[in-house]
């Protein structure tokens, strides 16, 4: 997880960079939509990392959408008075999910069928 202040080519470029050092022997699928950032040829993305992108306007696809909802369902139930107090409740939340849970949350049968179809 990376807090950037945007989401534009250039922040997108260093997520990728710091991401793809964290495993450079794995393949990794990043799940991403058609947002310019994710599209531009000015992005560069290492050998071992493929996109698999949504179809257009498809939040329903998105299983970051499902976990945002379960964050923000859990954020319910502060208070919070300044940004900087969401931002701890915030990081705070997403270590409170384990990875079982966000599996639950976000194994959709079509990803893993994806998944399968790249791997193999």
């Amino acid at each position: 997880m990376m807090e950037l202040p945007s989401l534009e080519t250039e922040t997108m470029q260093i997520f990728m960079s710091e991401f793809e050092k964290l495993d450079p022997e794995s393949l990794h699928l990043i799940l991403v939509d058609n947002a310019s950032s994710h599209t531009t040829e000015k992005l560069k993305i290492g050998e071992n990392i493929v996109f698999i992108f949504l179809p257009a306007c498809s939040p329903e696809l998105n299983p970051i959408e499902r976990f945002w909802r379960e964050l923000k369902d859990w954020l319910s139930d502060y208070e919070p008075q300044t940004m900087a107090e969401v931002g701890k409740l915030v990081a705070e939340g997403l270590k409170s999910f384990s990875a079982a849970a966000m599996s639950s949350i976000t194994s959709f049968k079509y990803l893993m069928t994806a998944w399968l179809a790249v791997i193999a």
